[in-house]
């Protein structure tokens, strides 16, 4: 074995454990030992001489460092050079491999063509040019080399290859059939993703995509890529219990928190308040979210205590006012003045913790206004949630409210007068504060 052979059977066994991030599907490495340099034509004459083997030893160092670092484009231009000087075919199939990973069009081929028609059962050259013809967008070429090599080899990598052709020209149909081949040889979910985009969104056969989805889940289960397609399939078609099967299918396989917030939602989504409550306190640990399906179904009994373990822990204020809330709608006899001094106190502290979302204010505010506990207070916190919401037709209303109380008709009606423009009168405590303030307006 002379130093060309040498190295470049090191190069071949140290690229063999190399991922090649080539634009094009990869091709397998060519047995180099199998080909002869005397099929081609007017190879340049051997060169023996010391000067020539050091030349072309540092042409194929450089080659090589190039080829292995992934700079295909760099590799490909000293591959060219050691074809051009010696003639030996190793160097013209990494040129050719090269220019194929650089995705740049090599001048060898028609040699490599040539080569075919003298070697035609050698299938890892009719790749290599298959896919030279697949970039070039020779599609009939493309499918006539395709069909040799499905004939020849019957490997999934030939049908996979074979159907790119096919799907250039807009033949689907084939194309499909040939990825089925390749797929039932490997059960590979690549080639089933490709299967199901070209039946979904060219062939339009949305219930054949789901169909091959789901049997590949059932069978072998899906990976998170295979099950996001079905995701968006679903999504689309606005199926939402088998979008839930696959979102809990997902979560249960990787954990995150995203799937099992699209869980908790879907839930929501259905109406099945208690599956999501469950889904919380038995799969997924979320307090935020409990806490909003409690209030949902109107258990401020299980809202409360939540809302105090969470303040308890997190010591935000947000938590206080949530609290009184909940305690608030709890009672049973929302007059009771033990229970609006408690509001009251869990509001006070809030504020004095710094709580300043407008929600907590007109809530608050509102509260003091409508039992009479500090009406005068509870426009100037009124007045602070405007600040925020100049336009919020609520916080209008309670504004109008609070004018009302205090006799102060006028002011009420032209804030009323507002809220009604905005909102109607189908809200049953607007109806009732419109109709009072216009009496008390006359």
């Amino acid at each position: 074995m002379n130093i060309i052979e040498i190295v470049l059977f090191i190069s071949f066994f140290l690229l063999s454990g190399c991922s090649y991030s080539a634009k094009v599907t990869q091709v397998s490495k060519e047995e180099l030992a199998e080909y002869n340099p005397k099929d081609f034509s007017a190879p340049s004459p051997a060169h023996s001489s010391i000067e020539r083997i050091g030349n072309e030893n540092d042409l194929i160092i450089q080659a090589i460092y190039y080829e292995m670092n992934g700079n295909y484009k760099k590799s490909n231009y000293f591959y060219n050079i050691l074809f051009d000087r010696t003639g030996d075919m190793e160097y013209m199939f990494r040129e050719l491999t090269t220019a194929l990973y650089a995705g740049i069009d090599s001048k060898n081929i028609s040699k490599l063509e040539k080569f075919i028609q003298n070697n035609p059962s050698n299938i890892q050259l009719k790749r290599l040019l298959l896919s030279f013809y697949i970039n070039k967008r020779e599609n009939e070429k493309a499918k006539k080399i395709g069909l040799e090599l499905i004939s020849q080899s019957g490997e999934a990598i030939d049908y996979e290859l074979s159907s790119s052709p096919y799907i250039l020209s807009g033949d689907y149909s084939i194309a499909v059939k040939l990825l089925t081949e390749a797929y039932n040889k490997t059960y590979n979910e690549d080639i089933l993703t490709k299967i199901t985009i070209l039946l979904a969104n060219y062939l339009g056969d949305i219930d054949g995509a789901i169909s091959r989805l789901e049997n590949h889940r059932k069978m072998y289960k899906c990976s998170e890529k295979l099950c996001n397609q079905l995701v968006e399939i679903y999504t689309k078609q606005k199926k939402i219990k088998p979008l839930m099967s696959v979102y809990i299918n997902l979560y249960k396989k990787t954990k995150k928190e995203v799937y099992a917030v699209k869980i908790v939602e879907g839930y929501i989504y259905m109406q099945e308040f208690d599956k999501a409550i469950k889904f919380l306190q038995n799969d997924y640990s979320n307090d935020e979210l409990l806490y909003e399906l409690y209030l949902a179904k109107k258990d401020y009994s299980n809202a409360l205590i939540l809302a105090e373990k969470i303040y308890a822990i997190e010591k935000s204020p947000r938590w206080l006012a949530e609290s009184a809330m909940a305690l608030y709608e709890n009672a049973k006899d929302k007059n009771d003045k033990n229970l609006l001094n408690k509001v009251v106190q869990k509001f006070e502290k809030a504020l004095k913790e710094g709580v300043k979302d407008s929600v907590y204010l007109n809530y608050y505010g509102y509260t003091l206004i409508d039992k009479n506990i500090d009406v005068q207070k509870g426009i100037d916190i009124i007045k602070d949630a405007l600040k925020e919401q100049p336009d919020n037709s609520y916080y209008l209303d309670s504004l109008a409210w609070g004018y009302y109380k205090l006799h102060r008709c006028k002011e009420a009606y032209k804030e009323m007068k507002k809220v009604v423009a905005i909102e109607g009168l189908k809200e049953e405590d607007i109806a009732q504060h419109w109709t009072a303030i216009q009496e008390c307006n006359k």
